[in-house]
């Protein structure tokens, strides 16, 4: 055990069939290297080439063993039984005591008390970076070691894992800034809440696809939270909601220094920002189509951007400008963006310039510079009248706008048409074309005469270039 050969690998020789001995480039030889140093080189090694410096020279003999950074992955070896022997082997040797980053993904299937195993038998009381990505998980659930959740040392934490995340009765992470929780179930009320409550020091929070079916309110209150990213897209799994109460949570986030809020999802819980929002500077809001539940898109689409309307960069999705549609009462509530100078418009399609929560975003927004159009923007001519009084932006600060996914249909070359005649202090306009539609010599063609075209557009702003990709 501890042998290359035990590893299933060989020693590796020179052309000459002798082992190296250990001598750089330079003539310098890595025997002299001083331990920390040799530590350190192995450690950012992938564990095999890790294992394979066992040969280098003597003083490299067994240095492995003591590496700080320890990474293992699934995909890199050819089946399920090769990587479970693997580790297994690997665990019986290695001196864990050492190890300060690990990380570990594969598929539990019905192996859950042999990773349960490699949990107790890998973290360390004094881990510093733990990264988990488990797949495939049976019903028992994975059990982490007690004093993981007292873990004084530990500030980056990952975990991804389609199941129940077991908490016990004391959780203290004094040190934790960063906090990725992808596809977890949370137990209960009072666990979920301890835990948050657990992590003083968190900076920076990444909630993905959380289920939160088990708890009615829970409180996010991190006093040095800084960024805070969730995401939660409907899945088969949200088929057992309830339909009258399509909101299964309530989440208040409660910051003095928040800095970033991003939410992109389809509304199945309710976000409520108790915090600071003066201290917000970058905010998005990507709702998906407004569901069928009766979850009203609209309210929450608004109560988000009350709370942003100090951010200086927005995103917002086209789905969320058509909730804002929906209702007489919700376009009138709009707040002002007097710090607004970037805005992003998300979208699938190319976005209507006529739409009347994008018009009053723009209107509230005096400072605006720079504006993105994720899929493109088009206007037809019939809503010539509807955007006009032109948003005060586009004629006073609109330095900077950027189109995607250009298709060049005459809607979007007269929207393209309109903009330029009314930003006179426009620098610079990027217009990026959809790649399936002009990937032939036909379409080639077709995209320079439509560049032609639109170079020829009488432009409000003398100094205003034009770059065409």
């Amino acid at each position: 055990m501890g042998t290359l050969k035990s590893f299933g690998m060989d020693a590796k020789c020179n052309k000459n069939g002798k082992q190296h001995e250990g001598e750089t480039n330079s003539g310098t030889k890595l025997r002299d290297l001083p331990n920390e140093i040799l530590q350190e080189v192995i450690s950012n090694l992938p564990i095999k080439e890790a294992i394979q410096t066992d040969v280098i020279s003597k003083k490299w003999r067994n240095q492995w063993k003591h590496i700080s950074k320890v990474r293992l992955a699934e995909k890199g070896h050819r089946e399920k039984k090769e990587f479970i022997d693997f580790v297994e082997k690997l665990l019986a040797v290695l001196n864990t005591s050492c190890i300060k980053i690990f990380s570990l993904a594969c598929d539990v299937c019905e192996d859950t008390p042999i990773v349960n195993g490699w949990l107790s038998g890998f973290i360390n009381p004094t881990i510093q970076e733990l990264s988990l990505e488990f797949g495939n998980l049976d019903e028992e659930p994975l059990v982490f070691p007690d004093y993981l959740f007292s873990s004084k040392d530990l500030t980056h934490f990952h975990l991804s894992m389609p199941h129940l995340f077991m908490l016990p009765p004391f959780i203290s992470f004094p040190s934790l800034t960063t906090m990725s929780l992808r596809e977890v179930m949370f137990p209960d009320s009072f666990s979920t809440q301890r835990l948050f409550n657990g992590c003083p020091s968190l900076t920076q929070l990444t909630l993905i696809d959380c289920k939160w079916t088990n708890i009615e309110t829970v409180q996010i209150a991190c006093p040095s939270l800084q960024i805070l990213t969730i995401r939660e897209w409907e899945d088969d799994e949200n088929d057992l909601i309830d339909d009258n109460d399509p909101t299964s949570c309530r989440i208040v986030i409660t910051s003095s220094n928040l800095k970033t809020f991003s939410y992109d999802g389809d509304l199945l819980n309710d976000y409520v920002l108790d915090c600071n929002t003066s201290s917000i500077t970058n905010g998005a809001v990507e709702v998906h189509p407004p569901p069928s539940d009766g979850t009203d898109a609209g309210l929450f689409v608004l109560r988000i951007l009350k709370a942003l309307s100090n951010v200086e960069r927005l995103s917002i999705s086209d789905f969320a400008t058509e909730a804002l549609c929906q209702g007489s009462f919700y376009i009138p509530e709009l707040p002002l963006f007097n710090n607004l100078v970037e805005l992003h418009v998300e979208s699938t399609d190319p976005m209507n310039m006529a739409c009347d929560a994008l018009l009053t975003i723009l209107r509230c927004s005096p400072r605006l510079e720079a504006l993105y159009f994720a899929m493109g923007v088009f206007l037809h001519t019939n809503g010539l009248k509807k955007v006009y009084p032109l948003p005060a932006c586009l004629e006073t600060n609109l330095k900077t706008l950027r189109l995607y996914g250009f298709t060049g249909n005459k809607d979007e070359l007269f929207a393209i048409k309109v903009l330029l005649k009314s930003t006179p202090v426009l620098e610079a306009i990027w217009i990026f074309s959809n790649p399936y539609g002009f990937d032939s010599d036909e379409g080639s063609d077709r995209l320079h005469r439509l560049y032609m075209k639109i170079v020829r557009f009488p432009r409000a702003s003398v100094d205003c270039e034009l770059y065409f990709e």
